[in-house]
């Protein structure tokens, strides 16, 4: 089996490590008929279907490893120390933005800063509205010349 192995260039996966959501991770050594590493691929077994992966499924740290980005494949208390500080700075920025409400909040009142208006939007928002152009006069045309801008609006076109 490893001479079939050596000759088709499979390689044995193992397992390095696994992660709190259930993912395993693995690498997969090919080497050439000498025994030299020629090449050295980093798999992930999710433990999702690949239509249920969501970004975040996958740690950061696993996917620097698995991408090549970092050599040794990252601890436990290292994605558990991210993941905390994580969280406070979604507390904090979560604290400020209701500072940044009350400062506004308190500019509106003492009439530092105007409140934004509010519009009603019609059509695209990118595209200018204008003005209907009511089309009650037909096309005037004497029918033995071709006149291919024969009338203008609210007006006659021979006068």
């Amino acid at each position: 089996m490893n001479f079939l192995r050596s000759i088709l260039k499979i390689s044995r996966k193992t397992l390095v490590g696994a992660d709190h959501m259930g993912n395993k991770y693995f690498e997969a050594v090919q080497r050439n008929s000498a025994g030299e590493v020629v090449k050295t691929r980093r798999l992930v077994e999710s433990s999702h279907k690949h239509y249920q992966y969501e970004s975040g499924m996958i740690p950061h740290e696993w996917e620097a490893w698995v991408r090549g980005k970092r050599k040794k494949p990252p601890t436990e208390d290292e994605i558990f120390t991210r993941e905390a500080m994580e969280q406070i700075v979604k507390k904090r920025a979560v604290e400020v933005d209701k500072r940044d409400q009350a400062l506004q909040e308190k500019a509106y009142e003492e009439g530092l800063v105007a409140k934004p208006v509010q519009t009603k939007a019609a059509g695209h928002a990118s595209s200018t509205t204008y003005q209907r152009i009511d089309s009650q006069s037909d096309p005037v045309s004497t029918g033995k010349e071709y006149e291919p801008a024969g009338w203008k609006p609210g007006g006659d076109s021979k006068k």
